[in-house]
């Protein structure tokens, strides 16, 4: 019987370079469109009796047998290293924390809002990592923080609602609590991730962390009596098809993802609030006033100018000046 292989990173497939082809980014977007499409089909599910909990709880148990499946036939460890267990315990944990948030977000506003505000979570995640001890935040992101946070104020309709408090439902203002709960759970998860999982294997890594974030919801749920099924077929239907969009999407993206490079990818998954905000609108009725918009496309904007590779922007410029001195290996690149 051939021994299985160590849970560990195989670093190779994540330096790719140069931008990423036509059908790449067509399969990110694709996997973003999947994503938004689970948040559909989760505010259908909750608006059919499902609980946050029961939700949370069922597709992360999908997702984790489907990785589990998947690891055994490649008879691939599914555990990380002892050394390592109690850090991915803790990891799963905050996702656990990310993934309630983010479904009472979804439940609370509208679809594509609650992806937006969600969304800043990569501004967060440079001055997170900062205040542990890691690089400045990158002048792009001192420039994008300001922008996206105007943006904000625009998607969340700020300036009709302004200072009335009768114009900020109370579901609405919990909703932006929790999407904003959400990114900085999502922001501290990353950052974390980094520093304490980063040799472990990413699918190996993700059977872990969803499995903690099942067993955290359902001793919870049942805790609080907070596992409500829905209560009729369009419920359970659309529970399942957020648990095979996600699944789905998640087990995909962590193939993907890595071949294509994460830096490159990265600026592509923003359509995922775009994607929300049509599917919002075709299959839920929710409808966006022009100036939210205007906001979702400001913050779209500044998120990619944070996070867009440096040299894709200075494309031209680089082929047209001169060679430059070779930098020492601890220099480090704007980004």
């Amino acid at each position: 019987m051939p021994p299985l292989r160590p849970a560990v990173e195989t670093r190779a497939t994540l330096t790719a370079s140069g931008p990423p082809g036509a059908r790449q980014i067509a399969l990110i977007l694709l996997l973003a469109s999947t994503f938004a499409a689970n948040h559909v089909a989760a505010r259908i599910a909750f608006e059919h009796g499902a609980s946050v909990l029961f939700a949370v709880s069922l597709r992360s148990a999908g997702t984790a047998l489907v990785l589990l499946a998947w690891l055994l036939v490649l008879r691939q460890a599914i555990l990380p290293d002892p050394a390592l267990r109690a850090k991915a315990i803790a990891v799963g944990a905050l996702v656990a924390v990310q993934s309630f948030f983010l479904y009472s977000a979804v439940q609370r506003m509208p679809v594509a809002l609650a992806l937006l505000v969600f969304n800043l979570f990569p501004i967060m995640i440079g001055f997170l990592s900062w205040w542990f001890g890691g690089d400045r935040p990158s002048r792009r992101a001192w420039i994008g923080m300001p922008i996206a946070l105007g943006g904000l104020m625009l998607v969340l309709d700020a300036p009709a609602r302004g200072l009335n408090a009768a114009a900020w439902e109370p579901g609405f203002v919990a909703g932006i609590g929790f999407g904003l709960g959400a990114a900085l759970s999502m922001a501290l998860i990353m950052v974390l991730t980094e520093r304490w999982l980063k040799p472990v294997e990413g699918r190996v890594r993700a059977l872990s962390t969803l499995s903690v974030v099942a067993f955290a919801t359902v001793s919870t749920g049942v805790a609080v009596d907070g596992l409500h099924a829905p209560s009729d077929a369009t419920g359970w239907f659309a529970l399942a098809a957020l648990t095979v969009l996600y699944g789905s999407a998640f087990s995909t993206m962590l193939v993907a993802v890595p071949r294509i490079g994460p830096v490159r990818a990265a600026p592509f998954f923003n359509f995922e609030p775009i994607a929300a905000m049509m599917m919002g609108w075709m299959i839920l009725g929710q409808s966006v006033r022009v100036p939210q918009m205007l906001g979702a496309a400001v913050v779209i904007g500044a998120l990619l100018l944070i996070s867009l590779p440096a040299r894709t922007r200075c494309k031209d410029q680089a082929r047209n000046a001169p060679p430059l001195p070779q930098p020492s290996q601890s220099a480090r690149s704007d980004r």
